[in-house]
């Protein structure tokens, strides 16, 4: 436990603050108090930095435990949802000592029904001041498929918004620092930076009840992953002999097997008499993008290269080389939207040919990347020679800045939405 106190009480004040050391405790300006501790000062915590600035006090309403319960529950939205949002706000608390106060229930409904915020609340400071309010937003799971929809302020209410989620790794807390979206999760890393108040926990580890529930199931694995990419680019397979299938994608009969079942467990995959057919298919797409991007697309990297993107290049006869363009290029052909600034090309080994074709050199921080093409490419058909539509979605949002996402956006609702049953 730690005590976060306004500058002018620091000077006399005992306890854990001081306990930390001048190295640990230092002022940036007269009214601004800056506070850090390390793993050492507190082993439950990886990394923790608060800063407290300006004496800001308004009248709050105070809600206990049990009143915070009633007043989620009374909310008109996903019971899921209500336990992410307790969770977040107890573990934030837990480590902080600043406590997370929702507003009343009345105001948040009229929020949620206008602006689709989930719930309005302010930062109480021990000190008995409030910052604040803030919109909430509870997404079950972030990743980078749906962090390009999130806005940092909430359009309809001009609110900063935070968002609430069951766990943040510490590669996605990075992403999120660097695009200043609040966040909190059920295990209590956070990143809350208003004009006086800057809180940034990370690397606390995923909840064992979590860690349960989220142990890899085979359907994201990269076999899985080949075989829903699969079904979603040809619907008629789902109904198909598992043979056919097997043959069709070049995965093994046991993994389909255990792929369609846990597509159904899942919620993924409907059987009604001998029928089959997908279900929540955007949700599916974006836990595919997200599983391909942190588990997959590494080991399919070939090497990265040094090398200009000529006009030359898009006019160039991929077919013959065994090759399909991904990433910025083909969003580009796609949308015609993006100026591309990397280039991504899939290859079916060996990659001899694209290196002489482009003259690659190889170097690690090079702008071209080539990755080996995993889905059946046997009779595939592509959009002027680019990679499956869902396949450079994921690399768009694996580069991740915004304008990338943006144009994901994009690719999603022209190449990939209309596809929906």
């Amino acid at each position: 436990m730690f005590t976060i106190c306004e500058p002018s009480e620091i000077v006399n004040r005992p306890g854990p603050l001081q306990a930390l050391g001048d190295r640990n405790l230092r002022f940036v300006r007269s009214n601004q108090l800056f506070y850090k501790c390390s793993t050492k000062s507190f082993p439950a915590i990886a990394c923790l930095t608060i800063r407290v600035t300006g004496p800001i006090v308004h009248e709050l309403l105070v809600f206990t435990r049990r009143e915070r319960l009633e007043l989620l529950n009374g909310m008109d939205q996903d019971t899921t949802e209500n336990r992410i949002l307790e969770q977040a706000i107890e573990a934030f608390e837990r480590i902080t000592t600043i406590r997370l106060e929702l507003e009343g229930h009345a105001m948040a409904q009229h929020m949620h029904e206008e602006a689709n915020v989930d719930a309005l609340l302010h930062l109480r400071m021990p000190n008995g001041r409030t910052v604040g309010p803030f919109a909430v937003e509870v997404k079950r799971r972030l990743n980078r498929a749906n962090l390009g929809q999130i806005n940092p302020q909430t359009q309809k209410t001009g609110l900063p918004t935070i968002i609430a989620t069951e766990y943040v790794n510490p590669k996605m807390a990075e992403t999120l620092v660097k695009r200043n979206i609040p966040f909190l999760d059920t295990a209590g890393n956070a990143l809350i930076n208003a004009d006086d108040v800057f809180v940034y926990i990370a690397g606390r580890r995923i909840p064992q009840e979590l860690r349960q529930a989220k142990a890899p199931t085979r359907a994201f694995r990269t076999p899985g992953l080949k075989l829903i990419l699969a079904l979603l680019d040809n619907r008629t397979l789902l109904n198909a002999k598992y043979r056919h299938i097997a043959k069709a994608t070049g995965v093994a009969l046991g993994t389909i097997t255990n792929v369609f079942k846990d597509l159904e467990e899942l919620g993924y995959l409907q059987t009604v008499g001998d029928k089959r057919r997908l279900r929540n298919f955007d949700d599916l797409v974006r836990k595919w993008a997200d599983a391909y991007i942190e588990k997959t697309r590494n080991n399919l990297v070939i090497g990265r290269y040094n090398g200009e993107l000529a006009e030359t290049w898009l006019d160039t006869d991929l077919e013959q080389l065994g090759a399909w363009w991904g990433g910025e290029v083909a969003a580009a052909k796609m949308t015609n939207y993006l100026k591309p600034e990397t280039t991504t090309i899939y290859v079916k080994p060996p990659a001899g040919r694209v290196q002489a074709k482009f003259g690659l050199r190889k170097d690690p921080n090079g702008n071209v990347e080539l990755l080996e093409a995993f889905w059946p490419t046997e009779g595939a058909i592509t959009h002027r020679r680019c990679a499956p539509a869902i396949v450079v979605y994921a690399d768009l949002l694996a580069i991740g800045d915004d304008r990338t996402i943006e144009t994901a956006r994009m690719l999603y609702e022209k190449r990939i939405a209309i596809h929906r049953e």
